[in-house]
């Protein structure tokens, strides 16, 4: 009777331990570690950001590469520059508020666009991003290595990396049809 109650409470106790290490040690959809969930709120609460970029446009005909210089600051002052390639480089786009401006420095030239919203929409801004993180729901995924947001982008389908050794995005995918 007594090796009947001492073997139960082993069973259980062995129950609960593998109960733990398995819950420990598979992570899918969104069963993330607190750790992680307090890197995605660190990502989600940007207020500025400084980024080079290296853009693949790829199309059913094209592959395009570009070479960024980005720079945002909350809540509304952008400014991307082109480093490659070099029949554009230098080309610089400013948003402020509701103020665009496309600048050619290597011809000097300058277009303001006032009262101009559309860059909001803009998917190769982590910002853009994360505003839709943050109106919209995301899906994580997690790996050793990394943490993937996923959400609707307007008409996109975007995934954020996020590295956990520095804890920066690493990537970001947008896909259409």
């Amino acid at each position: 009777s007594n090796y009947k109650k001492l073997f139960k409470h082993l069973v259980i106790l062995i129950s609960i331990f593998l109960i733990q290490f398995v819950y420990k040690t598979v992570r899918t959809g969104n069963n993330i570690s607190k750790s992680s969930n307090d890197l995605i709120e660190n990502i989600l609460n940007i207020s500025s950001y400084e980024a080079e970029l290296e853009v693949t446009v790829n199309s059913n005909k094209t592959t395009n590469k570009y070479l960024l210089h980005q720079y945002y600051i909350k809540p509304n002052l952008s400014k991307q520059i082109v480093k490659q390639p070099s029949n554009i480089e230098g080309l610089e786009i400013i948003y402020s508020g509701n103020r665009l401006e496309i600048k050619n420095t290597n011809l000097g030239l300058s277009k303001i666009y006032e009262n101009y919203t559309y860059l909001n929409a803009n998917v190769l801004w982590l910002n853009c991003f994360i505003e839709s993180c943050n109106t919209n729901k995301y899906i994580t995924d997690e790996s050793e290595n990394e943490i993937i947001l996923n959400t609707k982008i307007g008409e996109y389908i975007g995934k954020l990396y996020i590295n956990k050794e520095t804890k920066l995005p690493s990537k970001i995918e947008i896909s259409d049809n």
